[in-house]
């Protein structure tokens, strides 16, 4: 069973023992915290990210616990570029049993004044890179007998937000192409799950302006912040990576080609 502590949530430290996992956009926000969560249960990790350092620190802060992690720098989206990650990853882990994808960027834009790039960009990142590391771990997935494939999408994968329409189609077509996987593996040992998180309290804005260095406008609050909560507060990281790291589990041993919000009742009302 998972326990409340001071700084969030904490899955059993003995449901992912053995296992070997790679997260994708793992140096800050949601990722990280799936890093950290899955190695607290257990599990060897591989932390990557655009930002080495920051993937560093994470697996420099596993290491500390008394976990294993390695760290790599890379971009989700290009089959080139984590082609060698992959690799170097199953090497040092001995193999692969999970992936995770938490690699995203957004920007806010009305539809007229979005640009293309900035368009490209949010599909590129968003959408392909979560194609590309599952595609590239799937055979590793399959020659351990079988894996797990989570995937992050948003509460946009389900409902419209506003002011995000790019973001909105990244998301949506995410959790369709988890569906994707999870029928197309089901008969050979692969689960494919997405977690769509509702406000979670990041940097994730100011990332994506470092990270690309593009801007949008800033036109009216977005509906998203307007909307009702039911539970009337964002999520900590934590909470999402607890959800992660179930599915990640054999406690979830029959889901698959699911779509689960973790958005404090947002999209159900």
């Amino acid at each position: 069973m998972s326990e409340f502590t001071e700084k969030g949530i904490t899955f059993s430290p003995t449901a992912l023992r053995n296992r070997r996992a790679l997260i994708t956009g793992g140096g800050g926000g949601v990722g990280s915290a799936c890093a950290v969560q899955l190695a607290a249960a257990g599990a060897s990790v591989a932390v990557v990210d655009m930002r080495e350092s920051s993937a560093q620190a994470v697996a420099d802060k596993i290491q500390s616990s008394g976990g294993t992690a390695v760290a790599y720098q890379a971009d989700a989206s290009s089959e080139t570029a984590m082609r060698p990650v992959v690799d170097s990853a199953v090497s040092a882990l001995g193999g692969l049993d999970a992936i995770i994808t938490c690699a995203a960027i957004s920007l806010r834009s009305t539809v007229p004044a979005l640009t293309m790039e900035i368009w490209e960009s949010i599909i590129r990142v968003n959408l392909t890179g979560t194609f590309v590391p599952v595609k590239l771990t799937l055979p590793h997935l399959l020659a351990a007998g079988g894996g797990t494939i989570v995937t992050i999408g948003s509460m946009a994968s389900l409902v419209a937000v506003g002011d995000s329409c790019a973001y909105e189609a990244s998301k949506g077509g995410v959790a369709l192409f988890t569906k994707a996987v999870a029928v197309e593996y089901a008969e050979r040992g692969i689960r494919a799950n997405c977690v769509c998180p509702g406000r979670v309290p990041t940097d994730f804005n100011a990332n994506t302006r470092r990270l690309t260095g593009l801007a949008s406008e800033e036109p009216r609050e977005p509906i998203s912040r307007r909307a009702y909560i039911p539970m009337a507060r964002s999520a900590h990281p934590d909470e999402i990576a607890t959800v992660v790291a179930f599915l990640c589990s054999d406690a979830s041993s029959y889901m698959t080609g699911v779509t689960i919000p973790v958005d404090g009742g947002y999209t159900a009302v």
